[in-house]
């Protein structure tokens, strides 16, 4: 396997471009089919009887494409569910993910002078104030599980025009979807109040959520057993000298690539970051691992890692992972025992549970797809109807109206 041309340095490439996948991305898909390609061929070679499915699914941590294919059915007849994600670590994925809702805020004024006539204004922008002030007040009374997190996207255009429009994406996370649906609620209410605090209109809207992530125990003890019979990639010294140069670059101990696989929790931890996987998880057994796919201490979502996940030690995470899921699915066709336990635990975990979809049903696809992909309006363009939707609990009128 040859080394990939890729600098431990922060520099862009020489064709420009300068950014890539700080999250891994571009293995996972190579470490799924890989392993998706190895069942088949022995399925055909051994007549193993079964269906395997590929799924392919875009922007797990954005608007998740698997969240649409659930609202859509399309694992309803599914008996289990593998997947995996590159990391620093070896690990299966017996935990918990948190549960997401994606906002958006936008609040309507009254443009103005800021220095003639202020007075026959009404702030939009004072409006997202006092309600990110609000939000920042909410923090001391979340669960610990809670995350809020946010960027202004629209703050008016210029600071002696009085903003007529502004506009907030927000993220909301806790432990599970009912935490969540609650924390959505309080802040459509600090929405409506800061619209009429400030005499403007307010819309709110929460347009894309995920569930949390159901472990499965037997999936997770079998996949535990096969990720320590593959073991770790094998790296060699050049590989080694990478790691520990973007350890050092980014003020990390040199250690290099991990050494140990972790063990399987005895407890069932709450990860704080969130996948759209969790929503496959409630509708079938489902389980994953991490793989270690950049070195020790470096974080996804960095320079760093997007260069470790570009070379070969990326490549290597990615066949590693494609064993372990290789083999975890070819138990999952033949070992019926094994499979019926993995059965139990699903149904004793979803008992009295109903998976109902947390994208609002007004919302046909992304938001976030560029124009000449969309078939269906965006957020705002159907602004009109989610009022005629909800009523006042998206849509605030002002109290001058």
């Amino acid at each position: 396997m040859r080394v990939l041309t890729v600098t431990p340095h922060k520099e862009p490439r020489k064709d420009g471009v300068t950014s890539g996948h700080a999250c891994g991305h571009n293995l996972i898909a190579a470490g799924g089919l890989g392993a998706a390609l190895a069942i088949k061929n022995l399925m055909q070679d051994k007549k193993i009887a079964g269906t395997l499915r590929v799924y392919g699914a875009a922007s797990e941590e954005t608007e998740g494409a698997k969240v649409y294919m659930a609202r859509d059915g399309l694992f309803n007849d599914v008996d289990a569910m593998l997947h995996w994600h590159p990391m620093n670590i070896a690990s299966v994925l017996k935990l918990r993910s948190t549960a997401l809702s994606h906002m958006y805020i936008e609040f309507i004024g009254k443009t103005a002078h800021a220095g003639l006539n202020p007075w026959k204004g009404r702030s939009a922008l004072d409006a997202v104030e006092i309600f990110l002030h609000s939000v920042n007040m909410m923090r001391e009374h979340v669960q610990p599980t809670a995350r809020i997190h946010y960027v202004i996207k629209n703050g008016g255009v210029a600071p002696n025009i009085v903003p007529e429009k502004a506009s907030v994406m927000l993220t909301y996370r806790n432990a599970n979807r009912a935490l969540v649906e609650d924390g959505v609620a309080w802040l459509k209410d600090m929405a409506k109040g800061a619209a009429l605090a400030t005499q403007t209109k307010a819309l709110a809207v929460d347009y894309f959520g995920m569930y949390d992530l159901l472990p499965n125990t037997p999936l997770a003890e079998r996949m535990q057993r096969h990720l320590e019979e593959v073991g770790l990639p094998k790296y060699t010294e050049e590989e080694i000298a990478f790691a520990k140069t973007l350890q050092k670059n980014a003020g990390v101990e040199p250690t290099g690539m991990t050494k140990e696989i972790k063990p399987l929790p005895t407890d069932e931890p709450i990860l704080g970051g969130s996948s759209d996987v969790g929503d496959v998880s409630w509708l079938t057994p489902t389980m994953g691992l991490l793989m270690p796919s950049s070195p020790e201490g470096i974080g996804i979502h960095t320079w760093m890692a997007t260069a470790s996940h570009g070379s070969s030690i990326g490549m290597k995470s990615a066949v590693a992972a494609a064993k372990v899921l290789a083999l975890t699915g070819i138990d999952i066709l033949t070992d019926r025992a094994f499979m019926q336990k993995v059965k139990d635990d699903f149904k004793k975990r979803t008992k009295g549970f109903k998976y109902k979809s947390p994208i609002n049903a007004l919302i046909k696809e992304p938001i976030g797809l560029p124009d000449e992909m969309r078939s269906h309006g965006s957020v705002l363009d159907l602004k009109e109807s989610f009022y005629k939707q909800a009523g006042d609990d998206q849509f605030y009128k002002s109290n001058n109206e």
